[in-house]
């Protein structure tokens, strides 16, 4: 080996080990604070409960606890020709509902109000809006429970039969039940989509979830129920969960795009969602 050759590796070799160095050293990012913004959970469907508005104010990164409630708000909500009063809940902070249980009427545009809420602390009152349009049309049929017997991961894929309107463009969310007990009871679960694929407007055993047989809470067993539930959501809806999921799970690969703010359809720098939404469910027993 030349003088050349030997002094070329061990240049190349004294690169490698500065990058691996490089790769592993410890950054301490200092964030600092802001200023707190609203924030906005609601839905109206149409099952007939006392809908709900959460309201809280956003914290710092790095703080470890829960974020802190706004109550003594005022919430609106309008369809129609009637507004209603929300009241606070007697034991949940920052939880409001609506007077009496009422089902949700699809192609109705509700309108939320949020008044009498100092959330950046500044001594004066903000006022926020939004409102959703509750989508409709498509019709659920049923669902089918199928094994797949893979030696990675085995279960039951939940096979959806739906028709929707071709010309109409519709988004998606589905929940997952067993035996009356939701499983998708995280944001991080909660599964969207659009209806791209299906330009002829039905969904002929769509895969809409899975059940696994190495988790015990979703293991499914023989005279089991399962039920799967079908949310036809607004595409903010839909945009919302995309991105709140991906600022969850993180940006995947290393060197995409910087983090961003979650979409929201709620007015005045708030964050959070507003959402109205139809609801369909249909259910299997695994035979004996």
């Amino acid at each position: 080996m030349s003088r050349i050759q030997t002094y070329y590796r061990s240049g190349l070799l004294m690169v490698v080990l500065f990058i691996a160095s490089s790769c592993t050293e410890r950054i301490d990012i200092e964030l600092g604070s802001t200023f707190q913004r609203l924030v906005v959970h609601g839905t109206v469907t149409t099952d007939s409960v006392r809908h709900q508005v959460n309201l809280s104010v956003s914290s710092d990164y790095f703080v470890n606890k829960p974020s802190p409630r706004i109550s003594k708000a005022v919430v609106e909500l309008s369809f129609d020709d009637m507004t209603l009063l929300l009241s606070e809940h007697d034991t949940i902070p920052g939880l409001y509902e609506t007077p009496y249980a009422f089902r949700g009427v699809e192609g109705t545009t509700y309108k939320l109000d949020i008044s009498q809420v100092d959330a950046d602390q500044d001594g004066q009152y903000e006022t926020y809006h939004a409102t959703s349009t509750m989508p409709g049309g498509t019709v659920l049929h049923s669902i089918e429970l199928r094994y797949i017997a893979t030696p990675i991961f085995p279960g039951y894929q939940v096979a959806m039969y739906a028709i929707h309107l071709p010309e109409q463009r519709d988004w998606f969310g589905f929940k997952l039940w067993k035996n009356g007990f939701l499983l998708t009871d995280t944001l991080a679960k909660y599964s969207v989509m659009s209806d791209d694929l299906f330009d002829d407007g039905y969904f002929p055993g769509f895969p809409a979830g899975f059940l696994s047989d190495e988790d015990p809470r979703q293991a499914v067993h023989p005279g089991d129920t399962v039920t799967l539930e079908l949310n036809c959501i607004e595409q903010e809806y839909y945009d919302f969960v995309i991105d709140a999921q991906l600022e969850i799970m993180g940006n995947n690969p290393l060197f995409s795009g910087p983090s961003a703010n979650v979409s929201t359809n709620i007015d005045n720098g708030a964050l959070g969602i507003f959402a109205a939404y139809s609801i369909q469910r249909a259910s299997s027993i695994l035979p004996q």
